[in-house]
């Protein structure tokens, strides 16, 4: 019994290391990478912002983009967001910097990924020209930084394995 339960365990051990094709477990490094620079772009984003000082212009001068927006996403920037531009101004500018520290970090990287993902899901409704471009490719790369593992073997999600539950750190399981 002892010795199937050794079994298991190196059986366990050897299926969850890459093979010599480069498979396994753990995130690829591109992935590591996409997840540094996002964050790290969006981290310089927040700090930017407060520098410059964000208002309640910051919000409110998106009200043509979101008159443009289909009728839910509409409703959703009229009737919440430009009702309250200083709440979502100041939501904007740290969500950035906070979201931007965990995903560079790589500590909860899913529930960072996700909710960076919806701020650039937002932001795609809000913002015109090129800038759709890009806060669809960042709302995308945040999107995969919550979905892989860009967090467990080369950032501070292993660290909090244990402390958090699995869920939130993709650290077991």
């Amino acid at each position: 019994m002892a010795s199937d339960k050794k079994a298991d365990k190196a059986a366990a051990k050897a299926a969850s290391k890459p093979s010599a094709k480069g498979t396994g477990t753990g995130p690829s490094f591109g992935l590591v990478l996409v997840r540094i620079a996002t964050g790290a772009l969006l981290l310089y984003a927040g700090l930017s912002h407060l520098e410059a000082g964000i208002s309640e212009d910051f919000v409110s001068q998106t009200a043509p983009a979101w008159a443009a927006s289909p009728d839910l996403i509409r409703s959703w920037g009229e009737n919440v967001v430009l009702r309250h531009p200083w709440f979502f101004a100041q939501l904007v500018a740290y969500g950035e910097l906070v979201l931007g520290a965990l995903l560079f970090l790589g500590l909860l990287t899913r529930p960072a990924g996700i909710l960076a993902a919806f701020l650039f899901a937002n932001a795609v409704f809000a913002v015109d020209g090129s800038q759709k471009s890009l806060a669809a490719l960042l709302g995308v790369c945040c999107l995969a930084c919550a979905l892989s593992r860009a967090g467990r073997s080369a950032g501070a999600d292993v660290f909090a394995d244990g402390a958090l539950p699995g869920w939130l750190t993709w650290s077991r399981g």
